[in-house]
């Protein structure tokens, strides 16, 4: 039996800091899963498409908050555009936190001549979240 999806490769990741706290996140997150994020084509320039941000149940830790995500395309039949994981890890002394992300993208994103591409969607993502963390109506969701 073979499937109609588009096979994930071209591992990808990115880190930044983010002003905000566990707390925020985790609320963040849990209003995320229940209301996938809708972005635009203009959110996102590396992928230029409008899409769905779906993350799952956040799993935390002491100092730290890890959470599957999926980017998934808006139009046609919703194929994914990346998936992995993010992680939130909180200093214990400073007020900001990394995020993370360690992902994989579709073949479709991965030619060699777009192979940049995805690593800057990886950082405009992280970038884009940390953002509406600090900001919760940046973004509209479903809801």
């Amino acid at each position: 039996m073979q499937e109609d999806r588009p096979m994930l490769v071209g591992r990808i990741s990115a880190e930044i800091s983010v002003p905000a706290d566990l707390n925020d996140v985790c609320q963040w997150l849990i209003e995320c899963q229940y209301n996938p994020v809708r972005l635009g084509a203009d959110h996102l320039p590396a992928i230029g498409q409008q899409s769905w941000l779906r993350v799952a149940l956040p799993i935390t830790a002491p100092r730290a908050v890890l959470c599957t995500l999926w980017l998934v395309e808006e139009a046609g039949p919703g194929g994914c555009l990346l998936a992995g994981t993010l992680r939130f890890v909180a200093h214990p002394r400073a007020s900001e936190i990394r995020l993370s992300f360690d992902g994989r993208t579709v073949a479709a994103m991965r030619p060699e001549s777009h192979r940049g591409r995805s690593d800057d969607a990886a950082r405009q993502l992280l970038e884009l979240i940390g953002a509406s963390i600090a900001r919760p109506r940046l973004l509209s969701t479903t809801g």
